[in-house]
C-alpha cells in the first residue's frame, strides 16, 4: 500500500514549515466495494444489472497548535478523496471517467488578539446561523467582543463538485452559485453553576447569487437557553426575503426530571421548496409546507439496558385542495443493551404518510474479542401499499474487523437482501484504515 508513504511525506512537509506543530493527526481510509446497480429501466421491462467495483482513498491531515510569532494559534487542515471504478461506472460517479476525486476541505485557521479574532481561509463549511453548513471557497472571520457579544462574517464562492461548473443549474451544491456572503451577530450570558448553563441568542443572514441572479436570500434567528442543568430549550427560524415567507422554524425542549429519565418535545415547520436554489426547476414542483409535533423519552433501566420511544405527528399537504391536510404518524420504539464488549439492540418503527407507510423491525448486535469484533444487522419493512407489486423488503449485513499494528485496522462486511426494486441484491466491502497522531516538538 503506497498511502503511508504519501502520508509520511505530508507530515514531514507540515513539520518542516519553520513553525512547530505540537500535534499532527493523520487518517487514511482505503475502501473497495463490489455489488450490483440497476440501469436503463424501461416501463414494463426489467432493468439491466451491472456490476460496480469502486475503490476509494480518503485522506485527512490536521496540524494543530502550530507556534508562530505572528498568530496565537495556527491550524492547517486538509481533507480529500479519490476513487477508481474497476468495472462499470457507478451511478454517482459524477463524471464519464473511471478515475475521479475531490477536495472536501483545505483551510488555514489563525487566531489573533489573545484568541479573540479567528480568521479562516480556504475551502470550508460555514456553520453560523442560517448559513446551513454552506461549503465555500473563501474566508471567514469570527470576533469575540466584551460583554458576551460575538460577530462573524464570511464571503466566497460555493463549492462545485470535482471542480466542475459553479453554475447553480449544473452544480450539485443545493446553494450552487458563484458568490456567497453572510454572517451572524450573537450574544451569550453564562449562568454560574454547572457547565452549559446560560443563554445564547443570535441573528444571521445568508445570500447566494449566480451571475447576479438570486439563489438564496435568507435571514434567521436562533437561541439556546439552559436555566438548569436538567432543562434546556433551543429554537431556530429562517425567513426567505426573496419569497417573503418562512422557510423553516423549530423549537425543542429537553427535561431530565430524574437521573435515568429524559423527556423531550419538539415542533418544526418546513417549506421544502425553499431549501432548493431559487433558479432550480425542482423548486416549482415542491411548493408545499408541512409541520411536525413530537415527543420522546429515554429511560435507563439499569444493568446496561435502556429503552426509548419517539412519536411525531405530521401535517402534510393532502391530495385535493391546497387547504386540505393529511395527518401522518411516525413512531420509533427501541431498546439497547450494553455489557462489556457486547452491544445489542432492537427497534420497531411505524410510518403513516400520504403516499405510503410501513411497519419495520430491526435487530442488531456487536461483539468484541480483544482486537477483533463481529457485528450483525437485520432490518425488514412491511408496506401499507405494495411497491412494485411487493409487500415487504428484508436486508441483512455481517461485518468483521481487526485492529492491526501501527495504527492500521481492517474491516470486511457483506450485505444481502430482497427489495421491491431488486429480487436479490448484494454487495461486499473491504476497508483498511490508518489512524495515527504524531507529536512534533521543535527545539528553538
Amino acid at each position: 500500500m503506497r498511502t503511508p508513504r504519501h502520508i509520511v511525506a505530508a507530515v514531514a512537509l507540515l513539520a518542516a514549515t519553520g513553525a512547530g506543530a505540537d500535534t499532527v493527526e493523520v487518517t487514511s481510509t482505503t475502501l473497495v466495494s463490489a455489488g450490483q446497480q440497476a440501469r436503463d429501466r424501461r416501463l414494463g421491462e426489467a432493468p439491466d444489472l451491472v456490476t460496480v467495483v469502486p475503490a476509494y482513498e480518503i485522506v485527512n491531515i490536521t496540524a494543530r497548535d502550530i507556534r508562530t510569532s505572528i498568530a496565537d494559534d495556527l491550524q492547517l487542515q486538509l481533507s480529500g478523496w479519490g476513487s477508481y471504478d474497476f468495472d462499470s461506472l457507478r451511478w454517482d460517479n459524477g463524471t464519464s471517467e473511471s478515475l475521479t476525486g475531490d477536495l472536501m476541505s483545505a483551510q488555514v485557521q489563525a487566531k489573533f488578539l489573545d484568541r479573540r479574532l479567528t480568521l479562516r481561509l480556504g475551502r470550508e463549511h460555514v456553520m453560523s446561523g442560517v448559513a446551513r453548513m454552506i461549503q465555500i471557497d473563501g474566508g471567514e472571520a469570527i470576533l469575540v467582543l466584551p460583554g458576551g457579544f460575538r460577530l462573524s462574517g464570511y464571503v466566497g464562492s460555493p463549492v462545485a463538485q470535482r471542480f466542475a461548473s459553479r453554475s447553480g443549474v449544473k452544480s450539485w451544491n443545493p446553494a450552487g452559485g458563484d458568490f456567497a456572503y453572510g454572517g451572524r451577530v450573537g450574544w451569550s450570558l453564562a449562568i454560574p453553576g454547572h457547565a452549559g448553563r446560560g443563554l445564547d441568542v443570535g441573528a444571521s443572514a445568508n445570500v447566494v447569487e449566480d451571475a447576479g441572479d438570486p439563489v438564496r436570500q435568507e435571514v434567521g434567528a436562533d437561541f439556546r437557553l439552559q436555566p438548569l442543568q436538567t432543562v434546556s430549550f433551543t429554537g431556530f427560524g429562517a425567513f426567505s426575503v426573496y419569497d417573503e415567507r418562512f422557510s423553516e422554524a423549530s423549537v425543542a425542549a429537553r427535561w431530565k426530571p430524574v437521573h435515568r429519565l429524559e423527556v423531550s418535545a419538539d415542533w418544526r415547520f418546513l417549506a421544502p421548496d425553499l431549501f432548493l436554489a431559487r433558479n432550480s426547476i425542482l423548486s416549482v414542483f415542491s411548493a408545499s409546507t408541512r409541520k411536525e409535533y413530537g415527543v420522546g423519552l429515554d429511560y435507563e433501566l439499569g444493568r446496561g439496558l435502556s429503552v426509548g420511544a419517539d412519536y411525531h405527528l405530521s401535517v402534510e399537504p393532502g391530495e385535493t385542495t391546497e387547504d386540505d391536510s393529511y395527518l401522518g404518524h411516525d413512531l420509533v420504539m427501541r431498546a439497547d443493551w450494553t455489557r462489556g464488549a457486547t452491544d445489542a439492540g432492537a427497534e420497531v418503527t411505524y410510518l403513516d404518510a400520504l403516499e405510503n407507510g410501513y411497519w419495520a423491525g430491526r435487530l442488531y448486535g456487536k461483539q468484541g474479542f480483544g482486537k477483533v469484533f463481529a457485528a450483525a444487522d437485520v432490518m425488514s419493512y412491511f408496506f401499507k401499499e405494495d411497491v412494485n407489486g411487493e409487500s415487504f423488503a428484508v436486508t441483512g449485513s455481517l461485518s468483521g474487523g481487526i485492529e492491526l499494528a501501527r495504527g492500521f485496522s481492517a474491516v470486511l462486511s457483506g450485505r444481502a437482501g430482497v427489495t421491491p426494486y431488486m429480487e436479490q441484491t448484494y454487495d461486499v466491502m473491504a476497508k483498511l484504515v490508518y489512524n495515527q497522531t504524531y507529536t512534533v516538538r521543535e527545539v528553538r
